[in-house]
């Protein structure tokens, strides 16, 4: 549960639990045992030191780990998820791969701290793998004791096998151990979050066993309302687009993108140094698109002036070349975001409408290389023109 980036993809390597320690208001004395997941991230190395000859007799262990998911999204809500919202996150992804959570702030010795309630059983196998693997951490959590992480016992100046008041009752801290979710201090189970009043489930966990998880957030995004947190807990993929003509290729570069949490597309910065290029054009002015595509746009719109058309475009409607974005409705790479598509007299060529864009300047724009999105038969874009083809002008 260490406080880590919003997106993380390091398993943690030290996991520390208590096994065995006596409850709370015992005022027997007992050594400290300590079950440790130590060495390199990865190894997942186990040695368990001695436990004291008169601790209690633990409650039954859950057993080793079943099976090991990978967390991709962490969603959370100020209230509590209903149930269709929750059958809907929980159809995003196949069956097993989410688990529930009550999420909340609890007081610990007089400082608040983000707290998850869980069924321990199952939450595990959405937790790094060094944690999840280490059974004495959940057996204790499932024994009503609490989890720390590492920062929060540092912030709360207490140590495993101390006592704590949370919410005005005394809890042992039976473990400190990392979830790899964000903003995360503390775990409970689910009977302990009832206890200390943490709210019915509010949280939800998916896995949705894919290389890349931003499909699965953007569609998580829309399933749940705008107050909703939503946490990509892994790295988005890095995408490679190029146009698979040597000469094009070459021309345009290969460009990465990703498509962060919140749905933007960020490319690669390199290629936006060597491929953008800001410059004044004929009627419109500056324009900020692809170096390939200016000599062609400069032809076209000198060619819709010299004709007299330079009226039917209005300078003022221009809204952009170079734009990172994906299509709309779709997880594909827009034009823009390769500088090679402009979107001009805005006001009366609405996406899905056939507009009124001059045909004058439709076939000029044609006659130099682009494509008319108010062609487009399904989903007519009649104020977008992108680059066709490339010519040697």
């Amino acid at each position: 549960m260490v406080r880590s980036p919003r997106i993380t993809g390091r398993a943690v390597a030290v996991a520390v639990l208590l096994a065995g320690v006596a409850t709370a208001c015992s005022s027997h004395s007992i050594r400290v045992p300590l079950t440790r997941a130590a060495g390199a991230p990865g190894t997942g190395s186990v040695t368990q030191q001695d436990i004291a000859a008169d601790a209690p007799d633990p409650a039954p262990s859950l057993g080793p780990l079943d099976r090991h998911l990978v967390a991709d999204v962490f969603v959370r809500l100020p209230s509590p998820l209903p149930a269709p919202q929750t059958q809907r996150l929980e159809s995003l992804v196949a069956p097993g791969r989410a688990t529930m959570l009550r999420t909340g702030t609890a007081n610990v010795n007089g400082k608040d701290v983000s707290v998850a309630g869980v069924d321990p059983a199952v939450f595990r196998r959405f937790t790094p793998q060094n944690t999840a693997q280490v059974t004495g951490v959940w057996d204790n959590v499932a024994r009503g004791y609490l989890a720390l992480s590492y920062d929060a016992a540092k912030r709360l100046g207490v140590a495993l096998g101390n006592t704590v008041t949370v919410n005005g009752q005394p809890m042992g801290v039976g473990a400190l151990a990392d979830t790899g979710l964000p903003d995360l201090d503390a775990v409970v189970s689910n009977d302990v979050a009832g206890r200390l009043g943490l709210p019915p489930p509010n949280g939800i966990v998916l896995s949705g066993g894919k290389d890349d998880p931003t499909p699965l957030v953007l569609d998580v995004r829309k399933a749940v309302a705008k107050d909703a947190r939503v946490d990509m807990l892994r790295a988005p993929a890095d995408h490679t687009s190029f146009f698979n003509v040597g000469d094009a290729r070459r021309r345009l570069g290969t460009l990465t993108w990703q498509v962060t949490p919140d749905g933007k597309v960020v490319v690669d910065p390199n290629w936006v140094a060597e491929n953008i290029v800001t410059e004044t054009v004929p009627i419109i002015g500056r324009m900020t698109c692809h170096k390939a595509m200016m000599p062609q746009l400069i032809k076209a719109l000198t060619e819709i002036e010299a004709s007299g058309l330079a009226g039917k475009i209005h300078p003022d409607q221009y809204e952009g070349c170079f734009y990172p974005k994906l299509i709309e409705d779709t997880d594909h790479i827009s034009m823009h975001a390769w500088g090679l598509a402009f979107d001009i007299n805005t006001a009366t060529n609405q996406r899905l409408t056939h507009g009124d864009m001059d045909p004058g300047v439709v076939a000029i724009f044609k006659r130099w290389g682009f494509r008319w999105g108010g062609d487009w038969k399904d989903t007519p874009d009649p104020m977008h023109f992108e680059l066709a083809s490339l010519l040697n002008v």
